[in-house]
């Protein structure tokens, strides 16, 4: 299955961080496969970290890296990514957390799901969350992403919970009208 090799990155990662009481959150587009059994390719999988900084603890997934043989790099945001070499493929795992222009509010990370992952547990958000998450963000691509979970939605009636989104646009006081019309735009119709 094409999603096999992003499964087998968050595992590893995941086993990795839990190893050294690293906690994470499972955000972005992985949580579609992972948590809702949507046949969605990710492209790569996102990891918000609670309770560490990889700016502050940057020794720390150094460390982590080479003991797995991983390769470490930093995105256009300042934050650190891993990339794992699964099946022949490279797969990228984003270590967020609020730096810059990345800042998810504590209401987002409040009401978390759990998947197992091959036996390792992983808190993830959920796709109330993401829609705001990715409303939030305001780029095309967003957008487009946003009308790909609507269609999605609609074709596989899955609930979604309108209330819960529209309280997790507002823990962004300054952009929850721009989030909610974004929404709207794309097909996710918050009253």
């Amino acid at each position: 299955m094409r999603l096999d090799k992003y499964k087998t990155a968050l595992r590893k990662v995941a086993k990795s961080l839990n190893e050294k009481g690293v906690e994470f959150v499972l955000i972005g587009s992985a949580v579609l496969p992972f948590v809702y059994n949507i046949d969605y390719d990710p492209r790569d999988v996102d990891l918000f970290i609670i309770n560490k900084s990889t700016v502050l603890d940057n020794e720390l997934f150094e460390e982590i890296a080479e003991e797995n043989d991983w390769d470490m790099g930093t995105s256009d945001h300042g934050t650190i990514y891993y990339e794992l070499i699964v099946g022949g493929e490279a797969v990228r795992v984003d270590l967020l957390e609020n730096i810059l222009d990345i800042y998810i509010p504590p209401e987002l990370l409040a009401d978390l799901k759990e998947v197992d992952i091959d036996g390792i547990k992983v808190k993830s958000i959920g796709l109330e969350q993401l829609l705001a998450l990715k409303a939030k963000i305001a780029t095309k691509e967003a957008e487009e992403f946003i009308n790909e979970v609507a269609r999605i939605v609609l074709e596989r009636n899955i609930r979604v919970n309108y209330e819960k989104i529209k309280k997790y646009a507002t823990a962004y006081p300054e952009d929850a009208e721009g989030i909610l019309k974004r929404l709207r735009r794309n097909g996710i119709y918050i009253e």
